[in-house]
């Protein structure tokens, strides 16, 4: 790459790249000349800047260019940077305007430059110079040309089997989101089981196109081709609650910040018929890591992509299954409904007060029985000092049969939520700060429409193993089936 990046400058920056060379430092771009008058300049300090000031690393005068030219060049015309992300920026300084590509920045407006960007002046017909990348951003191959005009790659977050997940910035306003990368599987039915089969994966995008709540994670856009999708999401810096349960000393007020968002989360998606059925601290991700912060439930079904591998996201999915889900004495006809997510909950603010699973075991049938039968309890120092209301909530929640479980509705008007306004005040007023102007049709306490889910339990091979079994869903959509996790 350095040899593509010949050095070609303009009589200030010689003096300035001799010394680097002598150095350490390599050029991470090139400035291409389109004048005559002009040369074309290696970018090797952090920030470039252009214009008629004397202070400026290329300056424009009169001997340079006519006098029509120059009265259309400002002092500080742009500034080109480099930060710490590795992406490259332009800001416009001008009065005429600075131009990418023929469209106007605006005057202390700034965004992100891509390889062979086209940098005019004044009017946007004047191109000075076109802009060469160096580095990810200048090499990367995560986005298709149709993003690659929209956002800027930063790094990796994640990565799985079936896709992988990075940080992106867009272009013009600077926003950061996160892109998932799905590979399709085959489309035969064989290959139904797979959580990213295309029917699947159409289905969950159907779900993210009809849902916006201030808790729930937002797809910003899509892109779909032949052989993948990408879903344009939300960022959320702070990353999953797992991290913020092991890392942090949660008192029972930021579990009970928390807890509460999820559940105004879940109570929309029921209201608009839609059960989670994966509900799980590494599905509810934390936008900083402030001790309260906005919450947001994540991932409705789509692709894993994740660094963990497989066997701990087995088990570790397995702890938050409702007892229906594997047990048909449990169910209805053979069915069950939203009240899997009551249960899911449950056990997730049982871990947020204790620390501790309500069910652990590394062997998968015992850990079966104890859901089956409830085999928890709550002794131990770590529940010292947890209020009983709380612990009644929690026993509320993870009560065997369904019809008997305390419902969604019921958890907001349970005493532990309900009599602290002082809690919910500040929940509101942090969503509100987010751009959320009112909370009122989140919680209307209607009852959402029923949606039953049936299964069958099997093995999917000879193995007695459980961590090979598979579940048959049954819809009215036709049948497919998906791993029990």
């Amino acid at each position: 790459m350095e040899e593509e990046l010949a050095l070609t400058l303009t009589p200030k920056e010689e003096l300035r790249s001799s010394q680097h060379l002598q150095g350490t430092s390599i050029p991470w771009g090139r400035l291409i000349t389109c004048k005559t008058y002009f040369e074309s300049i290696d970018l090797v300090e952090t920030t470039f800047s252009f214009g008629r000031a004397d202070d400026c690393d290329v300056i424009v005068t009169s001997k340079m260019v006519n006098n029509h030219v120059l009265l259309n060049i400002s002092k500080r015309h742009f500034l080109i940077q480099r930060e710490d992300d590795g992406l490259v920026y332009i800001t416009d300084q001008s009065k005429n305007g600075t131009f990418i590509n023929g469209v106007l920045v605006g005057k202390g407006k700034t965004k992100i430059l891509k390889s062979d960007d086209h940098i005019s002046l004044a009017g946007g017909q004047n191109t000075f110079y076109v802009f060469l990348c160096k580095g990810p951003e200048g090499i990367q191959d995560f986005l298709p040309e149709a993003l690659k005009v929209k956002y800027a790659y930063i790094k990796q977050l994640g990565r799985g089997s079936c896709g992988e997940v990075c940080l992106v910035k867009h272009r013009d306003t600077c926003e950061v989101f996160a892109i998932k990368k799905i590979v399709k599987s085959q489309r035969n039915t064989s290959q139904m089981h797979k959580i990213n089969h295309p029917l699947k994966i159409a289905n969950e995008i159907n779900i993210l196109r009809q849902i916006s709540h201030p808790c729930i994670v937002g797809m910003q856009e899509l892109l779909e081709t032949e052989s993948e999708v990408y879903l344009v999401l939300e960022y959320m810096a702070g990353g999953e609650l797992t991290s913020k349960i092991i890392n942090q000393n949660l008192t029972e007020a930021n579990v009970k910040f928390h807890f509460y968002q999820m559940i105004l989360a879940v109570q929309y998606l029921h209201l608009k018929g839609v059960t989670h059925r994966d509900l799980k601290p590494e599905n509810i991700l934390l936008l900083d890591d402030k001790p309260e912060t906005i919450l947001k439930v994540s991932d409705f079904g789509l692709s894993k992509v994740t660094d963990q591998d497989d066997m701990r996201t087995v088990c570790g999915t397995r702890r938050f299954v409702a007892p229906e889900v594997l047990h048909n004495a449990f169910r209805d006809y053979g069915e069950y409904g939203k009240e899997v997510d009551v249960w899911s909950l449950g056990v997730i603010l049982f871990l947020m007060l204790s620390k501790q699973f309500p069910f652990e075991s590394d062997d998968v049938d015992t850990l079966r029985q104890q859901i089956l039968t409830g085999a928890y309890d709550m002794k131990g120092q770590n529940w010292a000092e947890i209020s009983s209301e709380a612990k009644h909530l929690v026993r509320s929640m993870l009560t065997l049969h369904p019809k008997l479980r305390i419902k969604l509705k019921d958890i907001f008007k349970h005493p532990w939520i309900s009599r602290d306004l002082p809690m919910q005040y500040r929940v509101q007023r942090l969503l509100q700060e987010s751009g959320c102007d009112n909370l009122t049709e989140y919680l209307e306490e209607l009852e959402p429409p029923e949606k039953k889910f049936k299964f069958t339990l099997f093995n999917s091979s000879s193995s007695s193993s459980r961590s090979d079994s598979t579940l048959i869903l049954e819809t009215g959509l036709g049948d497919s089936s998906v791993k029990c996790q």
